[in-house]
């Protein structure tokens, strides 16, 4: 947003750049902002924007592979999930898309809720072949009210 639609010549102005993170992982981001001028010297300036999203909370994984286990073998993988912000943030509930899968969430003891074990079982009775789901963790959070962990993996025949 511009602070003028015209600034003179030798004269200031302001541009306000809002940042929507709201679907953007935690870490560095960098974007550029071209604007055009009438200055023949400088006829294009382009503005680097430099941050750092904070996460609300933080995943030890983002996807949970079973790796090529037989049918009929149970599996187990773990996901730890914390909560970094200082905000009365809660883990509320994870269900999964996947019949063959089974989640529950452990809160690990120590942490006062701020940080849970996301315990994920592939089933026993799953045939062979590939199969894929998602883990949709649910929270109290007004910017994060839920996100998604991709579950994958190959049961082989016995």
């Amino acid at each position: 947003m511009l602070s003028a639609k015209k600034i003179a010549a030798g004269k200031t102005g302001q541009i306000e750049v809002r940042i929507v993170t709201k679907d953007l992982p935690g870490g560095p981001l960098n974007k550029l902002i071209s604007i055009s001028t009438n200055d023949s010297r400088n006829a294009i300036v382009t503005l680097s924007i430099k941050a750092v999203i904070e996460s609300e909370i933080e995943m030890s994984a983002s996807t949970v592979y079973f790796d090529n286990v037989p049918a009929g073998k149970e599996d187990r993988r773990e996901v730890i999930l914390t909560v970094l912000a200082a905000k009365p943030i809660r883990i509320l509930s994870a269900a999964s898309t996947d019949p063959k899968v089974s989640v529950r969430l452990e809160p690990v003891s120590g942490y006062n809720d701020k940080k849970f074990r996301l315990v994920v079982v592939r089933k026993a009775n799953i045939k062979p072949g590939y199969h894929f789901g998602q883990i949709t963790v649910k929270t109290s959070s007004r910017l994060l009210p839920e996100f998604t962990i991709f579950e994958r993996g190959t049961a082989t025949a016995h």
